[in-house]
């Protein structure tokens, strides 16, 4: 666990892995209805927009909140 920074460096076959926490079940339903909320929230003003932007809940205990970030589109070629 001391060496979970070295994983942003990571090349080759490591890349794309990450570690996140375990969560109790009744906090990763609050997640998944939050996210639904903030979703169908934003679909309702936006239709159709939802999928140029990704959302995460962020903060911890009392403080969680969904936040909303624009997608970078990758480069073709």
């Amino acid at each position: 666990m001391a060496n979970i920074r070295d994983l942003k460096q990571a090349d080759g076959r490591f890349k794309g892995i990450g570690i996140s926490q375990d969560l109790p079940p009744q906090e990763r339903e609050e997640i998944k209805r939050m996210l639904a909320e903030a979703k169908s929230d934003h679909e309702a003003t936006n239709p159709g927009d939802s999928v140029n932007y990704k959302f995460l809940v962020v903060g911890q205990g009392q403080r969680k909140k969904v936040i909303k970030v624009k997608r970078v589109e990758s480069p073709v070629g």
